[in-house]
């Protein structure tokens, strides 16, 4: 719980400073960096946060392969740009973690009214993009040719799996502790 109280006070103070700019700018390409800029700030802090602390993992795992590291930071500076401004800001996640943990029987009903524009569409609209984020920025990378990335963050809210690569598991740690 206080993880979330912390995630929550970032979200509603935090913001990028220069050194992040110049750190997204230095791995993604302008069409990534444009699907990065269209998220929540609050989502772009996350995720530049999420990319440091990946940048520290994959220090410990005592690796020398930069394309593997190049692809962890990517991978996590646009592992949630299925989260676009406007459609789920900070009130929709804050909505959807309290609707998994205190009546996610509800849930499907809501994300059958995502597109009505009545107030119950636009907590469906929330939830369906807490849920479906990581397929929706799949799809947003495999359409500027980022195939690769795609195919991890497509995966990044699933449970571990033996089969899950070293990128996709930093991947999942990172996000987890941010």
């Amino acid at each position: 719980m206080r993880q979330r109280i912390r995630q929550f006070i970032q979200a509603v103070f935090g913001r990028l400073n220069a050194e992040g700019h110049t750190f997204i700018r230095a791995y993604l390409s302008i069409p990534e960096q444009q699907l990065f800029y269209a998220m929540h700030e609050a989502d772009q802090l996350h995720a530049f946060r999420v990319a440091l602390t990946a940048k520290e993992l994959y220090a410990k795992q005592s690796r020398d392969d930069s394309d593997e590291y190049i692809l962890l930071i990517r991978c996590s500076l646009l592992h949630d740009i299925g989260r676009v401004k406007g459609d789920a800001d900070i009130w929709g996640k804050v909505l959807a973690v309290l609707f998994y943990r205190f009546i996610p029987s509800l849930i499907p009903y809501f994300v059958r009214k995502k597109d009505t524009a009545s107030v119950f569409g636009r907590i469906g609209r929330a939830l369906h993009v807490h849920i479906s984020h990581p397929y929706i920025g799949a799809d947003k990378l495999r359409a500027i040719g980022a195939a690769h990335v795609a195919e991890i963050i497509q995966h990044h809210q699933k449970k571990a799996a033996p089969e899950d690569s070293l990128v996709l598991c930093l991947l999942k740690a990172a996000d987890a502790r941010n």
